[in-house]
């Protein structure tokens, strides 16, 4: 089984990062941020997190980052480039012409889990706070013999919550 914890939109906050990487660093495999960190990249922090550029971030960071763990290709953006908050057209696009199976983003502030075809999009929320009801957010994705399992959480009490309600 394979664990990453994915955060996104933290616009400065470090003590969240820390509470986040220190609370599953024993069992997590990979820990991703999805852009608008708004920290130096040589933060000792970052040196957990895989970190891709935000619309708020210096261009310090990749614009994307893929990687492949148990045979799912994820694909890792911020999102501003593909318009995400008004719909995932583009970006489903994108994560077809890179032949993702999965696809880690932010920039909307708000959490969310969509299936589309084979590709499955992920969005953590805003650990600084979301535009959904929940609060701060951040996702755990688990993969074991090719599943995918999504949890949410509220980035101050860490504890899970389903979206769907």
């Amino acid at each position: 089984m394979t664990k990453i914890v994915v955060v996104s939109d933290s616009h400065g906050l470090i003590k969240e990062l820390e509470d986040i990487y220190f609370r599953f660093k024993d069992e997590t495999n990979y820990f991703i941020h999805c852009g608008d960190s708004e920290m130096d990249e040589n933060h000792p922090i970052l040196n957990h997190y895989k970190s891709v550029n935000g619309n708020c971030d210096d261009h310090m960071f990749p614009n994307e980052y893929i990687f492949t763990v148990e045979n799912k290709k994820i694909l890792v953006v911020h999102g501003h480039y593909h318009s995400v908050k008004y719909n995932l057209n583009s970006l489903y696009f994108y994560a077809l012409e890179k032949g993702a199976d999965v696809v880690l983003y932010g920039h909307t502030h708000f959490p969310s889990v969509y299936q589309y075809e084979d590709i499955t999009f992920i969005n953590p929320g805003s650990i600084l706070g979301n535009r959904g009801i929940r609060g701060r957010s951040y996702a755990v994705l688990e993969i074991k013999n090719g599943k995918l399992d999504v949890k949410h959480y509220n980035a101050l009490n860490n504890k899970s919550y389903d979206i769907s309600k």
